[in-house]
């Protein structure tokens, strides 16, 4: 588990996990299965919330099915660590 002040490397490494498994999602890939009964019904709308569990918090982030697809995963990456980091953008 990481808090947003955690070694940027060890936030990097856990939110590019979460960017490769929303974009094989997205492209309809086989994902782990304690995620593809969530994922599989998500599908079913535009967004969706994505719950990233932390140490210190567990942040919600709202995030839509286009904006996954048209993002590259590393971009999705850098995204959402920033969120967990808490960084706002410039």
């Amino acid at each position: 588990m990481t808090t947003k002040d955690s070694p940027p490397e060890q936030v990097k490494s856990q939110t590019d996990r979460i960017a490769r498994v929303l974009k094989r999602a997205e492209k309809g890939y086989k994902i782990d299965v304690q995620f593809a009964e969530k994922i599989r019904e998500a599908r079913k709308k535009d967004s969706f919330t994505v719950g990233i569990v932390m140490d210190d918090k567990v942040l919600k982030v709202d995030i839509s099915w286009t904006t996954i697809r048209e993002t590259q995963e590393s971009d999705l990456s850098d995204w959402i660590c920033n969120q967990m980091r808490e960084i706002k953008p410039s």
